[in-house]
């Protein structure tokens, strides 16, 4: 089949262009030269081409204001990656952009760097770890996914990524960092800068066990007397630290194990959070919960002892809080406490699930349990509280 020819005397419909490029001096040109909007510059090595499209509503392009009517120059790239159709349509393009009043350029999405500092900060007031979600922002995501925009970021680099980390770390401390990326780029999805959370889809971290450490009853007595013997020494020592609030340590502890209430919820307890409800019925205001609810706890018997030996505290002035000390303090308070009793990775938690395992072999309703430690639903309670009630009597219905 030969080659149609064209009719002598009907140039072809990209005629014009061809006979602007070859009209082009050998030399370089110091302007683009134009033909119904598409340019071309000769440059020392190649020629470039260019669409000039007016701005019939202003705007603004490549950062520089555009005023009504005016118009830009937009540089297309080098002469032979276009053809003369597809610059015809990119021009077409453009310009449809301009008449309607949308931006020329396509609005890069923002950073992970960016967007999750500023996650951070607005979250400041409500995360209950500020410090350790900060540290795995700064320390495990920023320096690989800082660098990219929002909307780059892949499944396959998510992947990378927790491979890199399962190599030096532990699978439960990638799990941590990982579900601190899943807030930041769940967040991004409601705000409308990305449409999927590429972590959805991403490879699931092995090997991580849910954390099930229970204090029994003997652990428990090593642990309040470890810390009446650490207040002891601290009281012996008090001419050496005179600034030293004293007399709290072994009353904290035993809230937590009494309350079954988070290490932040009982630090951040005011005498404004006490109810009296009776002689013998006090309760106290828990406000800044996990899941963003109030609830209110019933006080036991000891903690209403230790609410009078808390009105004895002697304390900084103005402050109203239960236990007039700072999370710094807290962290190393306790850190030294579980080291001293010599006890195999115990920490604060552990009590609060012994507290909700104590409750539940007593026979206290787990919907009831639930809601005193703070819980919408009883899945938690079940997954990483409470040891299963109705399986210990299964176990022991079998024996028998």
């Amino acid at each position: 089949m030969t080659n149609a020819r064209r009719p002598v005397g009907r140039p072809g419909r990209y005629a014009k262009y061809e006979k602007l490029e070859a009209s082009l001096p050998a030399r370089m040109t110091k302007r683009p030269v134009y033909c119904d909007g598409i340019g071309l510059f000769k440059g020392s090595k190649a020629s470039t081409v260019w669409v000039k499209i007016r701005m019939p509503h202003g705007g603004v392009y490549k950062g520089r204001t555009v005023p009504l009517s005016g118009s830009i120059e937009h540089k297309a790239g080098n002469r032979a990656s276009w053809t003369w159709q597809q610059l015809e349509a990119e021009r077409d393009r453009l310009q449809g952009l301009a008449d309607r009043g949308e931006p020329l350029e396509a609005v890069q999405a923002e950073s992970f760097a960016s967007f999750a500092t500023d996650w951070l900060e607005r979250k400041k007031s409500t995360l209950k770890g500020y410090g350790v979600t900060k540290g795995h922002i700064a320390t495990a995501l920023i320096p690989t996914f800082g660098k990219k925009a929002l909307d780059a970021i892949t499944v396959g680099d998510v992947n990378r990524w927790i491979g890199k980390q399962r190599a030096n770390l532990a699978p439960a401390t990638v799990q941590r960092q990982l579900s601190t990326f899943n807030a930041i780029m769940n967040d991004a999805v409601r705000n409308g800068l990305i449409e999927r959370n590429p972590a959805t889809r991403a490879d699931k971290i092995r090997g991580v066990e849910p954390r099930q450490r229970f204090v029994t009853e003997a652990e428990w007595q090593t642990i309040l007397a470890t810390c009446e013997r650490i207040e002891r020494e601290q009281e012996e020592k008090r001419e050496q630290t005179p600034q030293r609030i004293r007399g709290w340590l072994r009353h904290y502890v035993a809230w937590a194990y009494n309350s079954g209430m988070r290490r932040a919820e009982i630090l951040a307890l005011t005498w404004a959070n006490v109810r009296a409800v009776d002689a013998e019925h006090v309760v106290v205001e828990v406000l800044n919960s996990k899941n963003g609810k109030s609830r209110f706890v019933s006080c036991t018997a000891e903690m209403r002892s230790i609410l009078e030996a808390l009105e004895k505290l002697d304390r900084p002035g103005g402050d109203n809080r239960l236990f007039p000390v700072s999370i710094t303090t807290l962290k190393r308070a306790l850190t030294a406490l579980w080291k001293a009793t010599g006890l195999k990775d115990v920490r604060l938690h552990d009590l609060r699930r012994s507290h909700a395992t104590i409750l539940i072999n007593k026979g206290i309703d787990v919907r009831t349990v639930a809601g005193r430690l703070g819980h919408t639903g009883t899945a938690m309670l079940a997954k990483h509280y409470a040891v299963d009630r109705g399986d210990k009597e299964a176990a022991a219905a079998f024996a028998a």
